[in-house]
């Protein structure tokens, strides 16, 4: 393949407006910043029974921010019972042992406290975000939540009609009708492929019965792992979880590799043929995860693809309000491009006009080093808040294999090449995986595939 020199102005050009606007909130941010001291306060331990917790002291604000982690994700789960642990934890917060669903909202409002959950492909969490004072009553709630759930039936029942809802609306968006379909494209006979959503099949026939085995089976230290950031002392946070959950059996979780994507490197299309105003487009490829060497420089490419998506298929040709790139973070990875159009073939040229320039072009390095610089001011802005901070620890410990890795975040970014970024665009920007919605005969399904 021939490797041109990419013009700095070109690629500068697109990016100096942002890099001028990032520049200026590095130093609002670096002020905003400063009390806190984060990097060096950092530390994990782990208990006899295999529960680690990873620590972050903050003392410039009164913000204090728990995540609890359950690893297993779509691998805890089959077809059959998909949406489980999205169902089992938001059930766990309407009732315990200990407190009624009226005194666990009233406690929460009383303190601004707040308790949330989620489930992903890789892992579940349960997380809690209060202030410094009211820290041991919410931590109270949050661990008898985890522990004691009740999953009355009538709060099952009532939860399961308000995700039902939820999972029969997203057949109604199309947006989210070809974010799934194309993610299935790629996740076929993989672990992902059961969505930890559920399906309305799925999570309609789940009871509390399973729900109780469901957690009784993830209620192993071994498989847990706390993210607490904060203005809370290391000897207060050991004795709180070694209190709270030093009694948990460690279970029988295994961390075993996940599989690659079987389907990778076959490109597919498949269409939605529905009558929308406009048409619905999405990419779904597969991407190097968090520990591979070319996660930095990948990052960095997705960004500089992302902006001159912006610049040529927005700006420039007016054909589209969003045309974007995305790199996801999961232990086995994909990112994917996302459009909406009226003239898809017509902006899937030049969406792929751009990539040929990334894989084509190096761009010099000077300008990489200021796009660098952009991306990573945008990196710390995202750090900002205290939940961030945890959910970025917890990123890398549970799907980067360790959080150590954050700290070097900077300088494995800092030392990417512009022909890294010519590399990792040959590499990983192809065999796209599409879903579309709109009507069939607008669409070329030669061009389509053809990367």
């Amino acid at each position: 393949m021939k490797t041109n020199i990419l013009s700095a102005k070109t690629i500068y050009g697109y990016l100096s407006a942002v890099l001028l606007a990032l520049s200026l909130s590095v130093s609002a941010y670096a002020q905003a910043a400063a009390p806190a001291k984060t990097s060096d306060s950092t530390t994990d331990f782990t208990l006899a029974n295999g529960l680690k917790t990873i620590h972050r002291q903050v003392t410039g604000n009164e913000v204090v921010a728990v995540q609890i982690y359950f690893r297993g994700g779509t691998r805890n789960i089959t077809e059959k019972n998909a949406g489980i642990e999205t169902l089992l934890f938001e059930v766990a917060q309407q009732g315990t042992k200990n407190f009624s669903k009226t005194q666990i909202n009233r406690e929460l409002s009383r303190m601004g406290t707040v308790i949330d959950s989620a489930a992903g492909y890789d892992f579940s969490v349960i997380a809690m975000r209060c202030v410094r004072k009211n820290f041991d009553r919410s931590w109270e709630l949050l661990t008898d939540i985890i522990l004691n759930p009740l999953f009355d039936e009538k709060e099952v029942a009532l939860v399961k009609d308000q995700i039902l809802n939820g999972l029969r609306q997203q057949n109604d968006n199309p947006e989210t009708s070809v974010a799934i379909l194309s993610n299935k494209l790629l996740f076929s006979s993989h672990p992902y492929f059961n969505s930890p959503d559920g399906t309305v099949e799925s999570v309609s026939a789940l009871t509390p019965a399973e729900l109780k085995a469901h957690h009784a089976k993830i209620l192993g230290a071994g498989r847990m792992v706390a993210v607490v950031v904060g203005n809370i002392t290391l000897p207060e946070i050991k004795q709180k979880i070694e209190t709270s959950f030093g009694k948990l059996a460690k279970g029988d979780y295994k961390n075993d590799a996940v599989q690659s994507f079987a389907k990778a490197s076959t490109p597919e299309f498949q269409i939605i043929n529905r009558p929308v105003a406009t048409n619905y487009i999405r990419a779904t490829f597969a991407a190097p995860p968090l520990d591979n060497p070319d996660y930095p420089a990948f990052s960095v490419a997705i960004d500089i693809l992302s902006q001159l998506f912006f610049q040529e298929v927005r700006v420039r040709r007016n054909l589209s309000y969003g045309a974007d790139a995305t790199l996801l973070s999961n232990r086995a990875n994909s990112g994917f491009l996302s459009v909406t159009t009226p003239k898809p073939n017509e902006t899937i040229r030049v969406m792929f006009e751009q990539i040929d320039f990334m894989q084509r072009q190096t761009i010099r390095e000077e300008g990489l080093n200021s796009i660098v610089s952009g991306f990573l001011t945008k990196y710390y802005t995202k750090l900002e808040t205290n939940d961030a901070q945890a959910a970025r620890l917890a990123e890398y410990e549970l799907l980067g294999g360790d959080w150590h890795r954050l700290l070097t975040w900077i300088d494995e970014v800092n030392k990417v090449k512009p022909s890294d970024i010519t590399r990792v665009c040959r590499t990983y920007l192809k065999n796209f995986h599409f879903a579309v919605a709109g009507e069939p005969s607008q669409f070329d399904r030669d061009l389509f595939l053809s990367r």
